[in-house]
């Protein structure tokens, strides 16, 4: 029974953690998920893909925890007007994000993204800020089910996070160029 109980404890340790990815793919500011196909691959490998987003659809898929790259191929008119490629995306099963795993693609590449996760139930509302301005909203706040989603250039900012009915200011919070990042507010 023992040897039994360290052979399950074993094969649980050396089973690859699975994450729900989400990839959302943008032109700047705009959201253009819906006329774009995301195609993705093993890091490093060009063949055999891993999972593929359908027409009109964000590509929302289980995958193994790992390195990947994304090709996101924009079309217009059924023509390719624009490739991107994000190499390198870290998709593992981190305890804040509860198995699901966002990636946001941008086909301008001074413009990263935040996203800003929902504590259970709450509602959140968020606003991105230029760091140290409080007057005027950097971009505008993109909801989905368990986080707000902004997508801006790459550069530090304030974010003010209503919830509850009490208002809380984060100092220098970095959306970084070409990535996204996950933030959770204490």
């Amino acid at each position: 029974m023992r040897h039994a109980l360290v052979l399950v404890a074993a094969l649980i340790v050396q089973a690859p953690a699975t994450v729900r990815l989400q990839v959302r793919v943008f032109d700047g500011p705009d959201e253009v998920t819906p006329a774009t196909r995301v195609v993705l691959f093993k890091a490093g490998e060009r063949q055999g893909a891993v999972a593929e987003s359908r027409p009109a659809m964000a590509l929302d898929a289980s995958v193994a925890a790992g390195l990947y790259d994304a090709q996101a191929i924009r079309e217009s008119e059924g023509k390719v007007v624009s490739i991107r490629w994000a190499e390198r995306l870290v998709v593992m099963p981190y305890p804040d994000e509860e198995g699901f795993h966002l990636e946001v693609i941008n086909f301008r590449t001074e413009f990263g993204a935040l996203q800003v996760k929902r504590q259970a139930a709450d509602a959140l509302d968020a606003a991105l800020f230029p760091a140290g301005t409080h007057d005027t909203e950097a971009a505008r706040p993109l909801g989905a089910p368990g986080y707000v989603l902004f997508v801006a250039p790459a550069a530090t900012y304030d974010v003010r996070v209503s919830r509850k009915g009490s208002v809380a200011w984060h100092a220098a919070i970095d959306v970084p160029r070409d990535r996204t990042r996950f933030w959770v507010p204490r």
